[in-house]
């Protein structure tokens, strides 16, 4: 069966289309990637590297060398925009707070 429509119909129609799939594509991403992007205590890996939302609630048992001076803020695998209370962590690529802590931790070096 052919359909009979002008070309011009058609591009309309396929525009039309390809817009409307491109909204709820990028609407779904950014409601998703909102939800998804911070660690969580409870996710299994994090769960795995002692990962705590504030570093003053660290098992310090589990983890002796752990001190309140670790934070996510300090850490060389954090990064963010200054005053934000969130950052992107390297090692596990995703948000983080900066008061947060994992036995990854690795001291930022001084700036000279």
């Amino acid at each position: 069966m052919k359909f009979n429509m002008p070309s011009n119909n058609r591009r309309v129609f396929m525009l039309h289309t390809l817009v409307g799939a491109s909204v709820v594509a990028t609407a779904h991403q950014a409601h998703a990637s909102s939800e998804t992007d911070a660690v969580k205590e409870t996710d299994a890996y994090p769960k795995s590297m002692g990962f705590r939302l504030n570093t003053a609630n660290v098992d310090k048992v589990k983890y002796p060398r752990h001190t309140l001076e670790q934070r996510c803020s300090e850490c060389q695998l954090y990064s963010s925009k200054a005053g934000d209370p969130t950052g992107n962590c390297s090692f596990f690529k995703r948000v983080v707070p900066v008061d947060g802590w994992c036995r990854n931790f690795k001291q930022r070096k001084a700036t000279s």
